[in-house]
Parts: C-alpha cells; sequence; structure tokens
C-alpha cells in the first residue's frame, strides 16, 4: 500500500545551480517550510560533515520534534537526487507510514530547469493508507508545492542580485 506524491516547477536558471542549491544542507530550513500538519525543516546536515553525496546519511530536523535520518541513495549533478527516509518518525507519522522516500530529477529546458519532485509513502496497514490519502496527502504535496516555489524564489532572486552587482 503505496501513496505517491508529485509537483513539477521550472525555475529560470541553470540545472548546475538550482541542483547545488537544492541539496546544500543549510538551504533545506529555507525551502522546506512545512504546511498545516507538515512540519517544516529547521536544520538538516550529513553525519559526516561533508558535502551531500551519495551514500552520506543526511539528519533533517523539524519542527514537530522529529530528527529524521535519510540515506542518499542517489546523487548525480545535476540530474537527479534520491533518498530514503529510515528513522525518526513521530506520531502520528510513525502509525501511519511504514518508509518514505523521495526523488527529485532536474532537467536543462531553453527556459532554465525542470524539476519533477517524486515522494512515496509505503503504509503501515490499509486503515493508516485511508487516513493518509484522506488527510495528510493534500497537505504534504502542497507542502512540496511551496518548497518548489521557495526554491524558485531563491535561486532566482540571487541570480538577478548577482547580475545587478
Amino acid at each position: 500500500m503505496n501513496i505517491q506524491t508529485s509537483v513539477q516547477i521550472t525555475i529560470s536558471a541553470d540545472v548546475e545551480r538550482v541542483f547545488d542549491y537544492s541539496i546544500d544542507c543549510q538551504n533545506l530550513p529555507i525551502l522546506f517550510t512545512g504546511y498545516q500538519s507538515i512540519p517544516a525543516i529547521l536544520s538538516a546536515s550529513t553525519t559526516d560533515e561533508l558535502p551531500l553525496h551519495e551514500g552520506s546519511m543526511r539528519i533533517v530536523n523539524n519542527s514537530d520534534g522529529s530528527a529524521i535520518a535519510e540515506i542518499i541513495t542517489t546523487l548525480q549533478r545535476p540530474s537527479v537526487q534520491a533518498y530514503k527516509l529510515i528513522r525518526g518518525f513521530q506520531p502520528p507519522f510513525a502509525w501511519l507510514v511504514h518508509s518514505a522516500s523521495g526523488k527529485w530529477l532536474y532537467n536543462a529546458t531553453n527556459r532554465g530547469t525542470h524539476i519533477t519532485w517524486t515522494f512515496e509513502f509505503k503504509m503501515q496497514h490499509l486503515l493508516a493508507y485511508l487516513f493518509f490519502l484522506t488527510v495528510v496527502k493534500r497537505p504534504f504535496q502542497t507542502a512540496q508545492r511551496i518548497c518548489l516555489e521557495n526554491l524558485k524564489r531563491a535561486v532566482e532572486e540571487r541570480d538577478c542580485c548577482e547580475l545587478s552587482c
């Protein structure tokens, strides 16, 4: 019993710049601000204190008190980042979600960078599936959309400021 969400955006900036900004742990609190019952990211860091790389573990501290451990399963600059959440869910998510994973695909276009961000939740049981589907899926997908809009704003404003300097 899986539930998948997906959002897309086009950003007027080159794909390398968008990719680098989006994987920088220091930028995650600026980007993922949460929505309704979906907690915001307060901080993120790798356990080895190195820049994000394939195989690294990232700890994401959220506004609900959770500290989610993620393993970076794929990191291919500038086309894809994928990760699996391996532990740290707090109730009510711990009661609903068995595991979760995310994947960002970056594609260079003539207008900049197109991102597709998919997220998949493996549910604990049928009741969790039904509850998540009716109560959590839409706010989570909205939080994803807000995150990509924040990324667009941050990267495009940064490009604009660099051009005017």
